[in-house]
């Protein structure tokens, strides 16, 4: 069986020295490996994930293990999971899922190893007023509590 520890290997040394990462590996009981890849500044292009897949088919002899093997970039439909991706979304807005099920939008505004800065708008009643204002909040979260986070993405 292949080793999800063998596969990180194999891609960290393809990667090494430019600005992409591994966000996540998978490695089924049946051989299917899931590589998901994200890049600091530039993205990640077809020809990135192609080249990540076949440096991995170069270095698994198929005679000795049969695998299926999808390489992909992390996406904007997917949520973060890593500091580095947190960090290069900072002044982007994300969706925020907490593990209590609430959900807030929010611009993101840094990122630290157990902890995330928000900053985001919120109708309140403030006093001698007699109707609801629009605040601006800032907040840190810690990560623990976060579900899960994604970017909005804007047209604009």
């Amino acid at each position: 069986m292949i080793k999800v520890d063998e596969i990180r290997e194999i891609v960290e040394q393809k990667i090494i020295g430019s600005d992409k990462f591994i966000v996540d590996i998978n490695v089924s009981d049946d051989n299917k490996i899931s590589v998901i890849i994200d890049s600091d500044n530039s993205g990640i292009s077809i020809n990135d994930c192609v080249l990540i897949s076949r440096a991995i088919e170069d270095e698994i002899n198929r005679d000795d293990e049969d695998f299926e093997l999808q390489v992909e970039s992390a996406g904007l439909d997917r949520p973060l999971k890593m500091l580095r991706q947190y960090q290069k979304n900072i002044n982007n807005d994300i969706d925020i899922v907490f593990t209590n099920g609430k959900k807030l939008s929010a611009k993101l505004t840094a990122a630290a190893a157990e902890s995330i800065d928000i900053e985001y708008q919120e109708k309140v009643l403030l006093e001698n007023k007699k109707r609801k204002q629009t605040v601006t909040k800032n907040e840190t979260i810690r990560l623990a509590d976060v579900k899960s986070a994604k970017i909005v993405v804007s047209f604009r």
